[in-house]
């Protein structure tokens, strides 16, 4: 008679052991309404002051549409919820605790009727910090930095790709004309305009190119005369007169250079007007007057 006692003391030995409040999971779907588990964490867990992720499940037999889930009555946001169907959904949650104690987490599911399950609930201890850790902080000298003076604006011409520039025709020589200036400004720059004219074939007067950056403070701008003055000079020789003015971000045009106009412009096929040559003109004639007046005899 002893013997038929044995298996009941097991088993009921084994049930003490096991999660008082993990809801069994259904084996079956049926039309009871939608259910809803935690998976993680247990009923009473003890867990450290760290980011814990919160597993739970939503089921119903014809879909399940949202879920919720509540930390100490304060609703948070649950990514979608992922699931093979929508008749089983599994929610995850990271919960980072905010300070050790006693959490009452709660969560439901509602189906495609608009029918709450009953919520699964499970209350959890969160434990403190079991030593501190005091950082050892070494004094680092603070560098101490210096910046350079502020520089004046300024600009100036670099270079220019040739002196004398040819209307017309390109078989006498460069129909061209490069300018490079560098500029800098304490306001910073806005834009670097060239103007320029040709003398003396320009009716319009000054024109204005903006200047292209091309690294290192540089910018230029490049002219080609034939084409600005439609294809003739108007003369056998003229002069291309230039000057590159900065504007600043603020609008200032202050910085600019001299009016320079030292590139010739020559009409291809043409030559140069001869200069008129310099006439040379006979000795001054010299007239001597006698200190004494001659008299005159009558």
């Amino acid at each position: 008679m002893k013997a038929l006692y044995v298996l009941p003391l097991i088993v009921a030995l084994t049930a003490c052991n096991l999660p008082s409040s993990r809801p069994v999971v259904p084996v079956s779907l049926d039309s009871n309404g939608p259910q809803t588990w935690i998976d993680a964490p247990l009923d009473q867990m003890h867990l450290p002051l760290a980011p814990y992720e919160v597993v739970f499940h939503g089921t119903d037999d014809s879909s399940v549409t949202s879920v919720e889930l509540h930390i100490n009555d304060q609703a948070v946001s649950v990514p979608a919820p992922q699931g093979m169907s929508q008749k089983l959904l599994t929610a995850k949650y990271v919960w980072v605790p905010s300070a050790p104690g006693k959490y009452v987490l709660r969560a439901r599911s509602q189906n495609s009727a608009g029918t709450w399950s009953a919520e699964a609930l499970v209350t959890v201890w969160i434990e403190g910090l079991t030593r501190t850790i005091t950082p050892t902080v070494t004094s680092t000298p603070t560098p101490t930095l210096t910046l350079p003076a502020p520089v004046a604006g300024s600009v100036a011409i670099q270079s220019i790709s040739t002196d004398t520039v040819y209307v017309g025709g390109s078989n006498c020589g460069p129909v061209q004309e490069t300018i490079v200036a560098r500029a800098t400004a304490p306001a910073g720059i806005a834009v670097v305009v060239l103007f320029y004219r040709f003398n003396p074939a320009s009716p319009k007067g000054f024109q204005d190119k903006a200047m292209s950056p091309i690294g290192g403070d540089l910018y230029q701008a490049t002219l080609n005369p034939t084409s600005l003055l439609g294809g003739s000079l108007g003369a056998d020789q003229g002069t291309l007169v230039y000057q590159v003015v900065v504007q600043q971000k603020g609008g200032d045009t202050s910085i600019r250079t001299p009016v320079q106009a030292d590139i010739v412009l020559q009409a291809c096929g043409g030559a140069s007007q001869p200069l008129l040559p310099v006439p040379v003109l006979p000795p001054p004639r010299i007239i001597r007057i006698p200190t004494e007046t001659p008299e005159i005899v009558k």
